[in-house]
């Protein structure tokens, strides 16, 4: 104790009684900041990460309008249940930009497109009589696109060979399966019918009729 007393001197004790205060009041600053003391300048550049910002703190209203761009979001970090309805239209994305990949099977309807936007995949059906026709008789031969969709158009011929041997008396587009009436104005139909006649030409006529379908 009396070694220290010897090296005890005013200018040491005054010195560190200052730093004592230094400390003191420098922990006391950076614990008790004023509310609103602290603002984007006095915030060094990249010296707040997302460690640093609470879950939820940042919401819709703190951010800037159009201050985030592609680049920001990471690759499968949003999905669309962080969309709202709507909130997504043509305007907000590129060309060719939505592949089939992104679109769930069913979630789009024709209403969703302008007129003209699409194009339908379109296919033929073929039937052809069972048997030859006989001389002087005639029979009406139906074809129908498959369930699910439309007929655009169809087409008719006597025989593979000897169309010329066949009259045709009639060709025309079929409602549906259970109704072979013709469709009226602005009507749908599912299937065509020919009818043919074998006007005493021989046998070795089969008729044959084509529909033409869409999905």
């Amino acid at each position: 104790m009396n070694r220290i007393r010897k090296h005890l001197s005013f200018a040491n004790v005054i010195s560190v009684i200052a730093l004592f205060v230094a400390l003191g009041g420098a922990s006391y600053a950076a614990v008790n900041l004023p509310k609103n003391s602290v603002g984007p300048k006095q915030i060094k550049k990249r010296a707040v990460r997302s460690k640093h910002i609470n879950k939820n703190a940042v919401s819709a209203s703190k951010i800037q309008g159009n201050s985030i761009s592609s680049s920001k979001i990471a690759d499968g970090t949003v999905f669309s249940a962080d969309l709202a309805d709507n909130s997504v239209g043509a305007a907000e994305l590129a060309g060719n930009s939505v592949g089939t990949g992104e679109v769930i099977d069913g979630s789009l309807a024709q209403s969703d497109f302008a007129p003209g936007a699409t194009i339908p995949h379109v296919t033929v059906q073929f039937n052809q009589a069972a048997a030859d026709l006989a001389n002087g008789a005639e029979m009406s031969l139906d074809v129908h696109c498959p369930e699910g969709q439309t007929a655009l158009g169809g087409g008719t011929r006597g025989d593979l060979t000897n169309s010329e041997l066949t009259k045709v008396t009639a060709s025309r587009p079929i409602i549906s399966t259970s109704n072979s009436g013709a469709p009226g104005d602005d009507g749908t139909f599912t299937g065509w019918r020919g009818t043919f006649v074998n006007e005493n030409n021989g046998a070795g006529i089969r008729p044959e009729v084509w529909v033409i379908c869409a999905s």
